[in-house]
């Protein structure tokens, strides 16, 4: 078998009697012409004969193979009496209807919250010449209060462009 390895896999096929039957002829060809492959099937053939009767098959009891019974049919019959998921209703099993109102409630809040608190913010309307002169200092004061970050930012960038040296002074 050792110059043979291309039909290994057909002589294992063989001994177990699973050849298909396309192969079948080729295989019967080849063992007419090479007597290593004739004497390795004769001598697994011998070989299967002697462990099938050395070791006999296993056997069920007949409370074992009641339960395999039993088993196998419950596992029929719920498979044939399952419903689509079309069929099932609607709460049962998908949607528990506490769940679903429990969240709404929640969406429902957050919402209102989130929409509650920009409803109540407060936009200045109007221009600054119909406003009083109190209210038009306290609305400059309001905008200077607003852009002071962006007044700190060009401080500094002044004192950058003095130090750096390079030009006018800016005031």
């Amino acid at each position: 078998m050792n110059r043979c390895r291309k039909w290994q896999e057909t002589l294992w096929l063989d001994v177990y009697g699973e050849l298909p039957p396309l192969k079948h002829a080729k295989w019967k060809q080849h063992l007419e012409s090479c007597i290593s492959c004739r004497q390795e099937r004769t001598r697994l053939l011998h070989l299967l004969k002697d462990v099938k009767k050395t070791m006999p098959e296993a056997s069920l009891s007949g409370k074992d193979a009641d339960v395999i019974h039993n088993n196998v049919m419950e596992k029929l019959n719920a498979q044939r009496n399952r419903k689509t998921w079309r069929q099932q209703s609607f709460f049962k099993g998908y949607i528990k209807p506490v769940y679903a109102l429990a969240a709404c409630c929640v969406l429902l809040a957050a919402f209102g919250w989130f929409g509650f608190k920009e409803f109540h913010q407060t936009t200045r309307v109007g221009t600054i010449p119909s406003i009083g002169t109190n209210e038009q200092l306290i609305a400059k004061d309001m905008d200077l209060l607003e852009n002071l970050d962006l007044l700190k930012e060009m401080d500094t960038l002044k004192k950058l462009n003095q130090v750096m040296g390079t030009g006018k002074k800016t005031t």
